[in-house]
């Protein structure tokens, strides 16, 4: 290509895809940059996991299926969204800054791979800071009427999905972003956590899949969320004392809850079945074991009574006052 850029639009749409890696801090990411024929950096995505199958996905993979793997990884929730929201925002303001982006696109639109490397590596590891970060990228250019065609191209076999499909789909596992219940004097560090102890979390309401759960286990209340049990299921703790431990939960059949705590002394709540109520199977919310519904329901007639009973002393009490005047 030349190294010459014209000032008006071209044909040419390039995207950049690329995988990092960091080995000490136990990260590992996927990124896509799409720039369109008016060289602008239209479209990107990112995701940094602590799972490292992430970095099993090669960037020699086709633009759509890599936006494709980037995009459910996102929607299942299993990935760093702290570090993944640093890293949109410093692409959200690579995208902001158009002498930032003609440097880059530049660099792209000539296959200088040095060049661009040193940008995005430093864009990168301003977040993660590792100095033996890996990281590695292809430039994938096709024309603006390829890129139409394979948009719309998936937009069509989604459409198409038999009804099996979607039902397959609704099936797999989802991963809801949540936070533990902590518990300074009773609960139990992080870094004794076994897998099978049963701690209590909170649904966060961060998107509508949480919602959809939150409102699913009936969780909601006037200004809060209700904490539920979970089971602990994987631990990710990496080596070293600040470095933070990845743990993921299951809340019911096929629902898990994900979190990442920093500090490994922290104390988490564990469920008790006397006093927390707990969600079964169908995602109904049960009772604490100690409260039966009878026994609840008996409770609540008290409440009743005892009210109406206030409320008529509190009668007889204004009458007795108007007649003694």
């Amino acid at each position: 290509m030349d190294s010459g850029i014209q000032e008006n639009s071209t044909d040419t749409i390039l995207i950049v895809k690329g995988r990092f890696k960091s080995s000490s801090a136990n990260l590992y990411g996927l990124f896509l940059m799409i720039f369109n024929q008016f060289r602008k950096l239209e479209t990107y995505h990112a995701i940094v996991s602590s799972y490292s199958d992430m970095y099993e996905y090669e960037p020699h993979l086709s633009w759509e299926k890599y936006e494709e793997i980037i995009v459910d990884r996102k929607w299942r929730g299993n990935y760093n969204n702290s570090m993944t929201a640093s890293i949109m925002d410093a692409f959200t303001n690579l995208s902001n800054d158009p002498k930032a982006t003609k440097l880059l696109y530049d660099h792209v639109y000539n296959y200088d791979y040095d060049q661009m490397d040193i940008i995005l590596y430093d864009m990168i590891n301003r977040i993660i800071h590792d100095k033996n970060l890996t990281m590695e990228t292809i430039i994938e250019e096709l024309s603006a009427q390829e890129f139409r065609q394979a948009k719309e191209s998936r937009t069509t076999k989604k459409e198409e999905e038999s009804p099996r499909e979607e039902e397959q789909k609704k099936d797999q596992s989802v991963i809801l972003q949540v936070k533990p219940i902590v518990a300074p004097i009773h609960g139990k560090p992080i870094y004794s956590l076994r897998i099978g102890d049963r701690i209590m979390l909170r649904i966060m309401p961060v998107s509508s899949r949480e919602n959809y759960y939150i409102d699913l286990f009936n969780l909601r209340e006037e200004k809060t969320i209700r904490p539920i049990p979970a089971t602990v299921v994987d631990i990710k703790a990496s080596m070293g004392k600040n470095n933070p431990t990845e743990i993921l939960t299951e809340i019911s059949p096929g629902v898990y809850g994900l979190f990442i705590e920093e500090e490994k002394q922290v104390k988490l709540k564990l469920y008790d079945p006397m006093t927390d109520a707990a969600i079964n199977s169908k995602g109904k919310t049960l009772l604490p074991s100690g409260v039966s519904e009878e026994e609840e329901s008996s409770s609540m007639k008290n409440i009743l009574i005892l009210g109406g009973l206030f409320i008529l002393i509190l009668f007889l009490f204004i009458l007795l006052i108007l007649i003694s005047w």
